[in-house]
């Protein structure tokens, strides 16, 4: 089930299910994706048309940002759990070592997908990593993109962590899910938590939804103006929904 924040929909679903779920697409080989959606990307499916097709023809679409999952329970879920993008490729990654699932990387740099393939291959021994490929950094001709699909369903994985960025990774699996046969998952900035570039915030500011804080800190000028206008038009466009539940009730 989906719930509806703004103008993009959420699942409101547990880890066990979302587990649950991935085993049985991998089992039945057809294609899917899952959007890791956050304050970000809830703005820019208000802004952007096209994102917001992307974003809500996902087969899941789970609360990354602690906001998210707070306006899921504002909005009476009782079952969704708050799922972070690293936390959940960890458990996929996990899931995979154990039941030997075939994993793949595309986007990110050369240099990341090297760390991150080391360092995930020395926390899961039995990781099979089968398809890695960073794309250049400009809009793909159709014949280079047609060649990167024939490489993903050659390597036969079964799950691909696409690390492309929101809004792009998101429209990238919308426009080439029919032509796949894996489960696709957007995981973004979360490559760079993986190759050990970027630390992981602390649990506490998790907890409290500060997460952004502290990625700001670190990237103050890349990040400022974004977090300011997202925020606070997020606060505001939730803010006028719940009243405006409250006042139809």
């Amino acid at each position: 089930m989906k719930i509806k924040i703004i103008n993009y929909l959420i699942n409101n679903i547990s880890l066990f299910n979302f587990l649950k779920k991935i085993l049985y697409w991998v089992k039945k080989k057809q294609a899917h994706y899952i959007c890791v959606s956050n304050v970000h990307s809830c703005i820019e499916s208000f802004s952007n048309k096209s994102f917001k097709q992307a974003h809500n023809s996902a087969d899941l679409a789970l609360a990354d940002g602690r906001p998210i999952y707070w306006a899921l329970k504002l909005l009476g879920s009782k079952n969704a759990e708050h799922l972070p993008g690293y936390y959940v490729t960890d458990k996929i990654c996990e899931l995979a070592n154990i039941k030997k699932i075939k994993i793949g990387f595309y986007g990110s740099t050369n240099e990341n997908l090297k760390k991150i393939k080391k360092n995930l291959k020395k926390k899961y021994k039995k990781l099979q990593i089968k398809y890695s490929f960073s794309p250049l950094f400009r809009k793909l001709k159709q014949i280079e993109n047609k060649k990167i699909i024939t490489g993903i369903n050659e390597s036969k994985v079964d799950i691909l962590f696409v690390c492309l960025g929101c809004p792009k990774q998101e429209l990238w699996m919308y426009e080439n899910k029919k032509k796949l046969k894996c489960t696709m998952i957007g995981i973004g900035a979360v490559a760079d938590f993986l190759s050990g570039n970027k630390i992981l915030p602390n649990k506490f500011f998790e907890y409290l939804g500060l997460a952004w804080l502290i990625r700001l800190i670190t990237e103050p000028r890349r990040l400022f103006w974004r977090y300011l206008s997202t925020n606070f038009l997020f606060i505001y466009l939730f803010f006028c929904q719940i009243t405006r539940i409250k006042k139809f009730k």
